[in-house]
């Protein structure tokens, strides 16, 4: 496999193994989303299950954008790595269910397994499940094959106080011991190409690279009196405190700030006026790449911060930056806001004058303050800190996942405002569908091209706010490829886009209703 700046021209056995490791938990990851899928469908009627199930499957997902961000950032030397938001969970919940399914299959081993100490597992927390089953499933797997019939235990304790709290997992079985070879070797080694043989301690590399992702300590021993001990120690989980007052941290900002918005969507210009005057910023808003022009090109106003969309039509962000610094003309400093991931094309973007980067979809008040302290050159403000995770906190309702996506939108806003946002969105979804279906049927060819590229890429936008990825990519590939595509072809491709409109429509109703 090459890369393409032609520096290293294979990979490393260090590489080759990792990737050999990621393979191998990919395909696991796949196998536990069609497991739960399976289960949802044929389990209808079991609140409790449908419950537990949607839970996997949400970590199980959330597992597997966090190994494609590996993946991505293993073979493509310029991506940029986004952060992926954590998932609430119930620890305690999950794994008293984990260990009692264990518990049926080492019964019908003749083999006996104990569980302790639950009451000291927190019930709502912010961890990784996924990574915590794999390793103690590993652990007990390899308890199953190395403790004869004895007993295998889980005892879950804690320790510290504070921030040096932490949650520890011992597992303990009575059999011969860790080889010495196990006990020896650094895990911290490259994981072998070609693991995951029967015997060849694979398990072992599984449950330390997930421990690696939990950011904990797993230690191996062979106690005095016999057998073998792991023992996972793990940061005390905690809840993130996803609260921002805007007014507290707005004061680390110069008062009068005055700001050019530029946006096509009508739902992300409302949402992201908002944010931006909550932060205490007045707001003038530009509906495309060449109203930004002429509002920058012109002697009044003047603006102390540009926030500027470089995914426009027709007229895009960067080439707005190029046709300025080609007349020699000064631009406030200028936040841009992109889709973009790798690094080549955010370096790009900088290139041609942008000071900081925003991603889509914005949501986040505190990302946009960060965003202005760096194009200003001022301290950034301090970041909220997590809070222990209270006992008597309920998990979110559950909800489907276009649901939960349209509440990330407006979460952070008032109601009234939230409100609006989502009736526009729903109206914006009509009226650039029904001109893209209009210019289809009815336009000359070149005609019908601008209008499809034009409203296609604002549909784009207005999927990727509903986190609805498919209708993104979809309107995406119409609007760089019409000029290619039959009739037919496109109104097929509309109707499709219809339908997820629909559905986003349809959910909107709901939450509006409700």
């Amino acid at each position: 496999m090459k890369h393409r700046d032609g520096q290293r021209q294979s990979l490393q056995v260090e590489d080759a193994g990792r990737v050999s490791l990621l393979s191998h938990d990919i395909r696991a990851t796949y196998a536990e989303l069609q497991s739960a899928l399976r289960t949802l469908a044929q389990s209808p009627d079991s609140a409790a299950d449908l419950q537990g199930e949607l839970s996997r499957l949400a970590h199980t997902s959330a597992h597997l954008g966090r190994l494609l961000e590996e993946v991505s950032e293993a073979l493509f030397p310029n991506y940029q790595h986004r952060h992926l938001p954590s998932i609430t969970s119930a620890p305690r919940q999950i794994v008293t269910g984990l260990v009692a399914r264990w518990q049926r299959i080492t019964a019908k081993l003749g083999m006996e397994l104990t569980l302790t100490g639950t009451e000291q597992l927190p019930e709502v927390a912010d961890l990784d499940m996924l990574a915590l089953e794999q390793v103690l499933s590993n652990l007990v797997s390899n308890a199953l094959h190395h403790a004869g019939s004895g007993p295998i235990s889980i005892e879950i304790s804690r320790s510290g106080q504070g921030p040096q709290a932490e949650l520890l997992f011992y597992v303990r079985d009575s059999g011969s011991g860790y080889p010495p070879v196990v006990l020896n070797r650094p895990h911290t080694d490259p994981t072998p190409v070609g693991a995951g043989e029967p015997g060849s301690g694979f398990g072992l590399h599984v449950a330390f690279d997930a421990t690696r992702r939990l950011n904990g300590r797993l230690t191996l021993r062979n106690p005095p009196e016999g057998g073998a001990e792991a023992c996972l120690a793990l940061p005390f989980p905690t809840v993130e405190q996803t609260g921002f007052d805007a007014q507290q941290h707005n004061g680390q900002l110069p008062e009068g700030l005055t700001a050019l918005l530029v946006e096509d969507s009508p739902a992300l210009r409302m949402a992201f006026r908002h944010d931006l005057e909550a932060l205490g910023l007045k707001v003038t808003e530009a509906h495309d790449g060449v109203d930004a022009l002429e509002r920058l090109m012109s002697t009044q106003p003047q603006f102390d911060l540009v926030f500027l969309d470089i995914e426009l039509p027709l007229l895009s962000g960067v080439q707005v930056l190029s046709k300025l610094r080609a007349q020699g003309r000064e631009f406030p400093p200028t936040i841009a806001i992109t889709s973009h991931v790798f690094q080549s094309n955010r370096q790009s973007i900088l290139s041609y004058g942008a000071k900081a980067i925003l991603s889509k979809p914005v949501n986040a008040q505190r990302d946009i303050l960060d965003a202005i302290a760096i194009a200003l050159g001022i301290a950034q403000p301090p970041q909220p800190q997590t809070v222990a995770a209270q006992e008597d906190t309920a998990p979110p309702h559950p909800a489907n996942a276009l649901e939960r996506s349209l509440h990330k939108l407006i979460g952070h806003l008032p109601p009234s405002k939230g409100k609006m946002i989502l009736a526009q969105l729903s109206e914006d979804l009509d009226h650039f569908l029904d001109a893209a279906t209009s210019a289809t049927k009815t336009a000359p060819p070149l005609e019908r091209h601008a209008i499809l590229v034009r409203t296609t890429h604002s549909l784009s936008s207005l999927f990727a706010t509903a986190y609805m990825k498919e209708a993104q990519h979809l309107s995406r590939v119409l609007s760089e490829q019409s000029q290619h595509m039959t009739q037919s072809e496109i109104i097929e491709t509309l109707k499709q886009l219809r339908q997820y409109a629909s559905d986003i429509q349809a959910t909107i109703h709901s939450i509006l209703s409700s």
